[in-house]
C-alpha cells in the first residue's frame, strides 16, 4: 500500500461524511483525526503510515465523525440549516410530513426537503442532507457559471491557464498551481459577482506572478482598481454551507 508523500495533501470524499482533507506530514508521530467547524474534517498522517490504512480508520470512525458534526451543529458551530436557506439560484425548504422517508424534489428553483414529521429538523438525519444538497446545488451553479466567466476574463486580461478545476474547497476560494491550473471553490456562488471576478483574477495573475509580492499586487490592482479593498470585502465571507 502506498504511503502519503511527503508535504502532500490531498480531498477525499467519502459518501455520508463529504470532503476530507487529507494531509501528510513528517513530523507527526500518530495519525490524528478531527472535526474543525469550518475546515472541515481533516485527518493528518504520520510518514510511516500507509495512506489506505488512514481511509480504513476514517470509515471505521464514520459514526464518530457524524456525532462530531451533529454536536457542532447544535452548538450553532456549522449552523443549523433552517427552512428558506438561499443559494445563488435556488431556496431550500424543509418540509414535514407524514412519509417515513427523506426525500428532495427540484421545481422552479424551489428545492424541498421533505422529512418525516417523528425526526426534528434540526436533527443530524435531516441537517446532513439538507447540508449535502446545498453543497450539490452550490456545484451545481458554479458549474455553470465558473468556467464561462474564468474563459472571459482570461480572454479580457490576457491571461493563459493550463486547465480548470471547480471542487467542494472549504479552506480557501481559489488556487492556481506551478503548472497555471486554477481551482476554485463551488463556494465562490456565495459572493457577490465583482467578488467572483476578483476571485477568479486573482488566480489569474497568480500564472503570471507566482507570489503575493509587490508585483503581483501592482498587476491585479491595475485590472481590477481596488485589489487590496476588493481582498478586504472578501475576508467578510467564509467557505461553507
Amino acid at each position: 500500500m502506498p504511503l502519503a508523500k511527503r508535504n502532500s495533501s490531498t480531498l477525499w470524499h467519502l459518501p455520508g461524511v463529504g470532503d476530507i482533507l487529507l494531509r501528510y506530514n513528517p513530523r507527526a508521530k500518530r495519525l490524528t483525526l478531527s472535526v474543525h467547524p469550518q475546515k472541515g474534517v481533516r485527518v493528518t498522517i504520520p510518514a510511516f503510515l500507509p495512506v489506505d490504512t488512514a481511509k480504513q480508520f476514517v470509515v471505521q470512525k464514520k459514526e464518530w465523525i457524524a456525532e462530531k458534526q451533529s454536536q457542532l451543529a447544535r452548538k450553532g458551530a456549522l449552523g443549523i440549516i433552517e427552512s428558506g436557506y438561499k443559494t445563488r439560484n435556488h431556496t431550500l425548504l424543509l418540509v414535514p410530513d407524514d412519509s417515513k422517508d427523506i426525500s428532495v424534489t427540484i421545481a422552479n428553483g424551489e428545492v424541498t426537503l421533505t422529512y418525516p414529521k417523528l425526526l426534528s429538523k434540526s436533527s443530524n438525519e435531516v441537517q446532513t442532507i439538507a447540508r449535502t444538497t446545498i453543497e450539490q446545488l452550490y456545484r451545481n451553479e458554479a458549474l455553470k457559471y465558473l468556467p464561462q466567466r474564468v474563459e472571459m476574463l482570461a480572454k479580457q486580461f490576457g491571461f493563459s491557464f493550463n486547465a480548470l478545476r471547480i471542487k467542494n474547497i472549504k479552506s480557501r476560494w481559489g488556487s492556481c498551481s506551478g503548472t497555471n491550473n486554477i481551482n476554485l471553490s463551488i463556494y465562490l456562488m456565495k459572493l457577490p459577482d465583482e467578488l467572483i471576478d476578483y476571485i477568479i483574477l486573482h488566480e489569474l495573475t497568480h500564472t503570471v506572478h507566482k507570489n503575493h509580492g509587490p508585483n503581483f499586487w501592482k498587476h491585479l490592482n491595475r485590472i481590477t482598481g481596488n485589489a487590496k479593498g476588493l481582498n478586504l470585502r472578501v475576508k467578510k465571507y467564509s467557505t461553507g454551507v
